[in-house]
């Protein structure tokens, strides 16, 4: 499925951004295994605890997991369970049902966002950094922005399919 999206994919700065995602999260991704690793070797090893890496591994995992959970959206690699599809097989009543979820997913993403906001603006006022490493606050919760806002876009893209599938595309199997 992602071969067949990618290939639509025309424009060049979405394509960057596509590049960037992907490059983000095997950095990442590498940073999180090696930074746990080398904690559990140095700790049950050698009785010995590096300073900052527990603080440096949850900043990798939480950059991972939100700009993965936007690149996952893009490619519809999602967790998705339906009974819909099973019990109503593709048609109207599909298309209406998934148009719905994917809206409300957006709505919660986008309310979420709201309250990221909050966030961000009183960590700026603050000046707000981490406990061990006085790393800014505002760049772990800026990526987590942004990857929540990718998630909303990529779901209200998703709706709007489902939306077409509902009025063009879909089948009538409902009677």
């Amino acid at each position: 499925m992602l071969q067949e999206r990618q290939i639509h994919i025309k424009n060049p700065i979405w394509q960057l951004k596509l590049k960037l995602l992907r490059f983000i999260m095997f950095i990442t991704s590498i940073a999180f295994t090696t930074a746990v690793f080398l904690q559990v070797v140095m700790r049950y090893l050698f009785n010995y605890s590096l300073f900052g890496v527990e603080e440096f591994a949850s900043f990798a995992g939480v950059i991972m997991y939100f700009v993965g959970a936007a690149y996952g959206m893009h490619e519809r690699s999602h967790i998705s369970a339906s009974l819909v599809d099973t019990i109503f097989g593709e048609g109207r009543i599909t298309a209406g049902v998934h148009a719905f979820t994917r809206l409300l997913s957006a709505i919660l993403v986008v309310y979420i966002l709201n309250s990221l906001w909050g966030l961000l603006v009183f960590t700026e006022r603050m000046n707000t950094v981490s406990t061990e490493l006085r790393l800014p606050m505002i760049w772990i919760y800026g990526v987590m922005f942004v990857g929540l806002a990718l998630t909303a876009f990529y779901f209200l893209l998703e709706f709007i399919e489902s939306l077409r599938a509902i009025i063009w595309h879909a089948p009538n199997t409902e009677s």
